[in-house]
């Protein structure tokens, strides 16, 4: 009996790769978010690497403050209401499935916001600074669900602060960069089937873990104008390597309490957020239109596989990933109609990382497709503010995960679309 439970509940604990993984998000492809901008959220962040006329150029492409003609300050909240609806069921190794309910909305709807500052120094030079949430998502499955032995809740939260400097070599071009400050964190859990760990009729154990990280990178970038109308960037974002230091910790039946495996103690995984390329066009057609587009290549493919350790450095779990590099493309255009009023539109192909063979719960993420529509209006002389809406259509996302030896495999789909609703503003001194 011993022997079957160890052997079970070793297998429970290489489930928490599993676990660990759940710093992706199901709110945009991979565990990134673009929602940076209201402005930018209008146009699909399509040109958003060559706008360079507000102070989110800090974040989007920081040699575009070289294109500012002020001191300005801007700040963003946004509302992103994703919805995950899994239909399928669970085989349960004590015997046949697992009872449970499926679920509407795995996905929480979360706010995120971002604040950029631009310092003009002289003609030549600028500095600026943002505190911006790139990546970060929240998963909430119901305790009941048929898939809890593979995922209940995910929460990760990442906040980056960037120095940054552009100098404006001559009238064509201009470049800038600086260091990134990145924090990550995460809380994750997931049920245990206490049953099929011990050949007996028990009730679910649960495990959670949870760590942090601070990690060090840096972001380049050109801005080149042919003229006042028309220009291009490039923002290049380093990777970010993190190892994330926390705890795993168990809550399971009395019966189970003394099986080394569910002892709690300190864990360790390493994380490289990736680094990512974006190419944007901006061009004025006259005095009331303008149409852009961007490009980014993101570097997903570094996530191969996750290994966690204990505290003494022994393996506690590997688990393959196998994610691919990713590509989003944007079209967007403007209308002017008066002084005060611009409006905004645009669309975009967003492409996962996840290949279908390695979907899991904590996973749903499948390719999606962006349409928006956005309003700015000048308040007064140097002071604007900004309102946006998208909606992302995602493909249907099929999974057959099994987590481990005493999870079963989790079989179904995922139906999944995404609202987004943005405001900012921006004041120049």
């Amino acid at each position: 009996m011993m022997g079957k439970i160890r052997f079970a509940t070793c297998a429970s604990v290489l489930g928490l790769g599993v676990c660990l993984t759940g710093s992706e998000t199901a709110l945009a492809s991979g565990f990134a978010l673009r929602e940076e901008s209201a402005e930018g959220l209008g146009n699909s962040f399509a040109g958003q690497t060559a706008k360079a006329y507000n102070a989110s150029t800090v974040y989007y492409n920081p040699a575009g403050m070289s294109n500012l003609d002020s001191d300005e300050v801007a700040g963003t909240v946004t509302w992103i209401a994703p919805v995950a609806k899994f239909s399928g069921s669970n085989s349960n190794p004590a015997g046949g499935n697992v009872s449970g309910i499926q679920t509407k909305d795995a996905v929480k709807d979360a706010a995120v916001g971002s604040v950029f500052g631009v310092y003009k120094i002289d003609p030549n030079w600028s500095v600026g600074m943002s505190v911006a949430a790139p990546y970060g998502m929240r998963v909430d499955y119901k305790a009941d669900w048929v898939g809890r032995y593979q995922a209940l809740h995910s929460d990760l939260t990442d906040i980056e602060f960037s120095p940054v400097v552009s100098y404006k070599v001559d009238d064509h071009w201009s470049i800038g960069g600086g260091p990134r400050v990145d924090y990550i964190s995460a809380n994750l859990s997931q049920a245990i089937n206490s049953t099929a760990v011990a050949g007996a009729a028990l009730p679910d154990g649960s495990s959670i873990v949870k760590g942090d990280d601070t990690g060090l990178g840096y972001v380049a970038s050109v801005l080149y104008k042919f003229d006042d109308a028309t220009r291009i960037g490039a923002n290049y974002r380093s990777r970010v390597n993190h190892e994330l230091s926390g705890t795993v910790g168990f809550n399971v039946p009395t019966a189970l309490a003394g099986v080394s495996s569910f002892k709690n103690r300190d864990v360790t995984a390493k994380v490289t957020t990736p680094d990512s390329l974006n190419i944007g066009f901006y061009h004025d057609i006259n005095s009331q239109w303008a149409v852009m587009s961007d490009a980014s290549w993101t570097n997903w493919s570094l996530f191969k596989d996750l290994n966690i350790y204990d505290s003494s450095g022994s393996s506690v779990s590997s688990t393959k990933e196998k994610w691919h590099d990713t590509y989003f493309i944007s079209l967007g255009a403007n209308y002017k109609p008066d002084d005060k009023w611009v409006l905004h539109t645009g669309v975009a192909f967003d492409q996962s990382p996840v290949r279908d063979a390695y979907r899991t719960a904590r996973i749903p993420d499948s390719n999606r497709y962006w349409t928006s529509f956005g309003v700015s209006y000048s308040v007064m002389p140097g002071a604007d503010v900004h309102f946006a809406y998208a909606h992302l259509f995602a493909d249907k996302a099929s999974i057959q995960q099994t987590a481990n030896s005493a999870a079963g495999t989790l079989t179904g789909s995922y139906d999944s679309s995404v609202d987004i609703v943005s405001a900012s503003f921006a004041i120049k001194f």
